[in-house]
């Protein structure tokens, strides 16, 4: 069997386990005395032994970048979760630090991380720029990828039909000086074509959001929840969806409303037409399941696939958090360990709380390293150590799910 540079088995005695079965399918090519074909060559070496090698990047891994920390400031580093080993790892830092930024897997597998700010604040340090890291190379690409039309923090981001949405967020006013009281928050929404390496305009919100997030809901929709209507002014969180429709290019605000409002809340898709939502400022540890209104008949249907009963009640988080971010992977089960994992989970990352302290005019503020995971296989949230903490607290950090090495077969 060919022996690849990058052979980095699973196990010590993975080769030697392999070799075995290949011995044996080439002595009998029979099992329980059947006798069959035996296997090709090329389905060992081709397919078995690199899975068993780590020789190319695994699906189901959690990226996190950028972020704000207290101490820090905006953030250039990268953490990955690897769900084979259920440790973080260290991934190459982005080219800048970006703290508000947006993020999303696009076809081929990179991801994009989108606008943001730097360490010279939103106003001066408003990014257009957007970044591209390939998970194979375990690099960032030069030049990154083209700018948006306009620079943008606290937007959201989301892959439809091969494109990425740009949705919202908060940017300096046309033609104004860069000062916090010119900002606004923005209704505007960009798409960019990865082929084209190009974004251009698209519909714009019902409603200026920032601090609202995006998730993809089946091949034609998406969906902005919650967020903050005018940061800079009187502002109102919101309690609204909007809805946009790929083929009517429009976004269309629906009547049915979150339980409470909420903005940098930890939110991510269920299945087409179910959405988790949980926390939010002001630092609320509250959680609910946003089911999507449909028509009558494409609502029964719905109905028969969802398993309302291990929603009855969603129970609080165990610590309120704002500034969070939500992302749906398979973790283990109850009683198993990794990389065994079957159960679907929605993460909720980082973030932070604020505390009020007796009559302390001004709240004591935590930022969480930590991570909340909600079982949806088995409606509950799961211990603490089934996902370890971040290296670093970080807040309005951005999130994607997608490919990754193992902790084992990293790039040197």
């Amino acid at each position: 069997m060919d022996t690849l540079n990058s052979s980095c088995w699973v196990d010590k005695n993975a080769c030697a386990a392999l070799c075995q079965l290949v011995l044996e399918d080439r002595r009998s090519g029979s099992t329980a005395g059947i006798r069959r074909p035996r296997l090709p060559p090329v389905l060992w070496s081709q397919h078995v032994a690199p899975f068993l090698r780590f020789e190319g990047p695994l699906p189901n891994m959690l990226y996190v970048f950028g972020g704000r920390n207290r101490q820090l400031g905006p953030v250039d580093s990268v953490e990955m979760l690897d769900t084979w080993n259920g440790q973080w790892v260290q991934c190459p830092d982005m080219p800048v630090r970006r703290a508000g930024s947006a993020a999303a897997a696009l076809p081929d597998g990179r991801m994009l991380v989108v606008g943001g700010y730097d360490e010279r604040g939103i106003a001066e340090g408003l990014l257009s720029t957007c970044d591209l890291y390939n998970p194979v190379t375990e690099c960032w690409e030069k030049g990154g990828a083209a700018p948006l039309l306009r620079a943008r923090w606290g937007h959201g981001c989301a892959v439809l039909g091969g494109k990425v949405y740009a949705v919202g967020g908060c940017s300096l006013r046309a033609h104004a000086q860069s000062r916090d009281a010119s900002m606004e928050t923005l209704r505007s929404c960009e798409v960019y074509d990865p082929e084209l390496n190009a974004w251009e305009s698209c519909a714009s919100l019902k409603i200026g959001r920032s601090g609202a997030r995006l998730v993809n809901l089946g091949d034609s929709r998406l969906a902005a929840v919650g967020g903050c209507d005018d940061v800079f002014g009187r502002a109102e969180t919101q309690a609204t969806v909007e809805l946009f429709d790929v083929t009517a290019k429009c976004w269309t605000l629906l009547d049915l409303r979150l339980s409470e409002p909420r903005t940098s809340a930890a939110i991510s898709a269920i299945d087409d037409t179910h959405i988790f939502v949980a926390g939010g400022a002001p630092s609320r540890a509250t959680a609910e399941v946003y089911q999507v209104p449909l028509p009558n008949d494409q609502e029964d249907e719905a109905e028969k696939t969802f398993d309302h009963e291990n929603f009855a009640a969603v129970i609080e988080m165990a610590d309120g958090r704002m500034g969070c971010q939500a992302a749906m992977i398979s973790l283990p089960r109850k009683g198993s360990d990794y990389p065994q994992t079957e159960n679907r989970c929605v993460l909720v990352i980082g973030g932070e709380r604020c505390d009020e302290v007796g009559e302390h005019p001004l709240p004591r503020v935590k930022q969480l390293s930590s991570v909340a995971a909600f079982d949806l296989d088995a409606g509950v949230w799961r211990e603490e150590s089934v996902v370890p903490s971040m290296s670093i607290p970080r807040t309005t950090v951005a999130l994607c799910s997608g490919s990754g090495r193992v902790a084992s077969a990293r790039l040197k």
